[in-house]
């Protein structure tokens, strides 16, 4: 026996004792040994298919969500034509790694209403196609939808016929009154839904096209066990769990369940009887000292909601204190460097509706400044009374003015953003700085910036000077990231104000130290230089003494003996 191989044995001896633990606690024991065992063959199926020991190591590259179907030319795949645009156009997206939204067989909500969980749309591709996707970035992140399904799913709609297991659902035989805290949704959590004898009411967090799944039935965990070991197949580095908050049911209760917190334990040890490197992301606001779902046995990472409206408020309307106080607060978080941000997401930008990150005058000015560019806003009822809950337009919009997008500002609050203790994500439309669609029907506002484009207008799209400089700088900045030591993982982060409308945050890895000077405003500024001498890495600028800035400029300070990436 090799060496290799008598290493993996007690890994996935823990797997499996962490995986029966798991699932005792939520099925009891007997339910719960034949379970193992039947995830025990999966895994083992997987295994002989070599996906065992493909690592993902410890770098946590940028992620660009991207829906399947984003790039479309004529009879040719969606998925295909997506990977020869990424190759053809862009030239690869190094060694980022591509989030590709659902591709399951889905009829609705852009592939979360999920009426097949083990197979790819035919109208996208196929998994060969979707595993493809690699050879152009540094790997894929995949969703497992686990909250729900669609109502047009083979085993809800056999329920219905009076069949199949109404317990994989949650299912009542009378209407009833439930709470469930802040809901995006205006519909009623509980639908109506005929069947051959009475009617039932089934549990649609998201609305009526989507009911509920009841993971307190074994054979709803052994599903997305299978699927989340069908997503690893496809080359999943990443796999996010899709609305885990919402997982687990109890009346009266809200999101948040204790044993969501199992059920990502036992997704946890699923995973590492296969491939432990590959990493779980909890859909979920990572607050801290609120560590619900991550640890050593549970998820790697989850979002760092607050970051889009933080970092709005320095760029857009020169509040640059919260940032600078979220920053040095989150220091001390040992899961600090464990949250993904961003500014733009498939849904949008999230609001925290019940715990904005900014206080009332400031939010009211940034909303004001948003406003004023025409930006979409949904709400949600909180308590009674609606709040913004949601910004619904592209990050083109958020960042224009009546002269049209800022491309300066656009620009550098992405440099701000990869230089942040967090893992950075794109929006596929932001790499380029798209605009939103035209003619979105206002009772979808998500619609306006999930606008799918054929070929041939993207390709003429990206060759326009102001969205080809936006993707070279993106580009060149995802690169530079990787190869910039003071961004690693446990490197540290101070942010200060050293000027009004300046941002200065630090990083520093060993002999590396970077010094991140972003101007927020709208006039140059000179500021104390942080290093004897310096060289920016954006730029290639080198000087010593003081920074002189310009409006809305960004730069990436290194010394320059040490300061050529490695």
């Amino acid at each position: 026996m090799s060496s290799s191989v008598t290493t993996a044995i007690p890994g996935r001896a823990l797997a499996r004792a962490r995986l029966g633990d798991a699932l005792r606690l939520l099925h009891g024991a007997e339910r719960a040994e034949a379970l193992v065992r039947e995830i025990e063959a999966a895994a083992e199926g997987a295994r002989a298919h070599g996906l065992s020991g493909r690592a993902a190591g410890k770098a946590r590259p940028v992620v660009i969500a991207v829906y399947p179907d984003h790039v479309l030319d004529g009879e040719e795949a969606p998925l295909a034509a997506l990977r020869r645009f990424l190759h053809d156009e862009v030239g690869g997206v190094g060694p980022a790694l591509l989030h590709v939204l659902p591709p399951y067989v889905s009829d609705g909500d852009d592939g979360f209403a999920v009426v097949d969980h083990q197979a790819v749309h035919p109208r996208l591709g196929g998994w060969e196609d979707l595993e493809r996707l690699s050879e152009v970035g540094g790997g894929l992140m995949l969703d497992l939808v686990m909250n729900h399904v669609s109502t047009s799913h083979p085993g809800f709609r056999d329920v219905l016929r009076g069949a199949g297991r109404p317990e994989d659902f949650h299912l009542f035989r009378e209407p009833r009154a439930l709470e469930w805290g802040t809901r995006v949704r205006t519909s009623s959590l509980l639908q109506r839904f005929e069947t051959g004898a009475r009617p039932v009411w089934a549990w649609c967090t998201y609305g009526r096209s989507q009911v509920d799944l009841n993971h307190g039935s074994p054979d709803v965990f052994l599903s997305m066990a299978r699927t989340l070991l069908r997503l690893m197949a496809a080359g999943a580095r990443v796999v996010r769990l899709d609305a885990i908050p919402h997982v687990w049911k109890r009346v009266p209760g809200g999101p948040h369940q204790p044993e969501a917190k199992v059920l990502v334990r036992a997704l946890r040890a699923v995973a590492d009887l296969v491939d432990p490197s590959v990493r779980l992301l909890a859909e979920t606001d990572h607050r801290p000292g609120e560590r619900c779902y991550l640890g050593a046995e549970l998820a790697q990472h989850d979002n760092h909601l607050a970051v889009p409206l933080l970092v709005f408020a320095a760029a857009l309307v020169g509040e640059g204190r919260p940032l600078v106080d979220w920053v040095n607060a989150s220091a001390s978080d040992a899961h600090r460097c464990d949250g993904y941000a961003f500014l733009q997401t498939h849904d949008g930008v999230h609001l925290r509706p019940m715990d904005p990150p900014l206080d009332a005058p400031t939010l009211g000015r940034v909303l004001a400044r948003l406003e004023c560019a025409d930006v979409r806003m949904s709400h949600a009822d909180v308590g009674g009374e609606p709040r913004p809950y949601e910004l619904n337009s592209s990050l083109h919009r958020i960042f224009s003015t009546e002269a049209g997008l800022d491309v300066e500002r656009y620009l550098a609050a992405h440099a701000l953003l990869f230089a942040l203790p967090a893992t950075p994500c794109l929006y596929f439309p932001t790499l380029f700085g798209l605009p939103d669609a035209e003619g979105v029907e206002p009772t979808n506002p998500r619609a306006a910036n999930r606008h799918r484009y054929p070929y041939g207008t993207l390709r003429a799209l990206m060759r326009q000077p102001v969205h080809a400089r936006i993707l070279k700088s993106l580009l060149g900045l995802i690169h530079l990231r990787d190869q910039t030591p003071a961004l690693r993982e446990d490197s540290g982060c101070e942010a200060r104000l050293p000027a009004p409308h300046v941002l200065h945050l630090v990083r520093g890895h060993g002999r590396q130290s970077l010094h991140v000077l972003v101007n927020f405003g709208v006039e140059p500024v000179s500021v104390p230089a942080p290093l004897r001498e310096w060289r920016d890495l954006l730029g290639g600028r080198q000087g010593q003494g003081d920074v002189r800035l310009a409006p809305a400029e960004a730069l990436w300070l290194v010394e320059p003996v040490s300061g050529d990436p490695t």
